[in-house]
């Protein structure tokens, strides 16, 4: 079996569950790439890893590069596949990330109706480390044992599920937004580029802060699966925008810099 996870955190997870069952064992592919957020209206596919790559150095304090590589490890993944007759499995939790990861690799497959599988933990509850019960947002949130507990979850994606929700993607391109939010189940929806600029603003306060600490407190209250990349990216332009107080170069990282709401002594 080849696994694909969205993350590196559910990948150490997954990965920490195979010393727990044999038959878990496989290959693991890390979608690195978050397509809750950023363009993915491009006119050839092809040009997907560029497109997303550029997008993640625009975002990123001091333009450094973060290379999207994931539609080439993808293509490389099926190729394997089909030489080594092994079957995929995407393992899908009730997040932004990983639903969209899931539209996004179905066109990919599709010629190939039998190989790929999902492990789809949406509206399901697991026990944390304490024993409590609880729904995950994320696979990073469930613990090595509750994943060897998944197996039994596994299917293949059926040809119905591929003439329905095959088409989902292009739906999503469709919008041309730079934000997109899960909605339970497998919906997804577009917002606009300043969606979450209000809760970036709502963690401001009269005195100055740090830009970590701004970060920090709207992520906290967000409740999908968002870069902290991009929230860095959204204070950056909050402040150019609305002229708000600071003190530093917002240029450099957050920890550099505070700022404060406008008009505030």
């Amino acid at each position: 079996m080849i696994h694909i996870i969205v993350g590196d955190e559910a990948a150490k997870n997954l990965e920490a569950a195979f010393e727990l069952d044999e038959n878990l064992r496989g290959e693991i592919l890390v979608l690195k790439d978050t397509l809750g957020i950023g363009p993915i209206s491009i006119q050839e596919e092809s040009n997907h890893d560029a497109v997303r790559s550029e997008f993640w150095r625009m975002t990123s304090a001091h333009h450094v590069q973060h290379k999207a590589i994931d539609r080439a490890n993808i293509l490389q993944i099926i190729e394997k596949a089909i030489a080594e007759e092994e079957p995929v499995c995407f393992w899908m939790a009730p997040c932004v990330s990983d639903v969209c990861a899931y539209f996004w690799l179905l066109p990919y497959f599709k010629p190939y109706p039998d190989m790929l599988h999902t492990i789809n933990i949406i509206g399901l509850p697991f026990l944390n480390e304490k024993g409590q019960l609880f729904y995950p947002k994320n696979f990073s949130e469930v613990i090595a044992r509750e994943f060897a507990k998944t197996k039994r979850l596994l299917k293949k994606v059926t040809p119905a599920e591929y003439e329905v929700e095959g088409d989902e993607w292009v739906k999503l391109q469709s919008d041309t937004s730079w934000v997109r939010i899960y909605e339970g189940g497998k919906k997804i929806n577009s917002k606009e580029l300043t969606y979450f600029d209000g809760l970036i603003k709502s963690s401001l306060t009269a005195e100055f802060q740090k830009g970590t600490k701004i970060v920090n407190e709207a992520m906290k209250k967000c409740t999908q699966t968002v870069s902290n990349l991009f929230f860095e990216w959204r204070l950056r332009q909050i402040i150019e925008r609305e002229e708000l107080p600071v003190n530093g170069d917002i240029e450099k990282a957050l920890k550099d810099f505070e700022v404060k709401k406008v008009g505030e002594v």
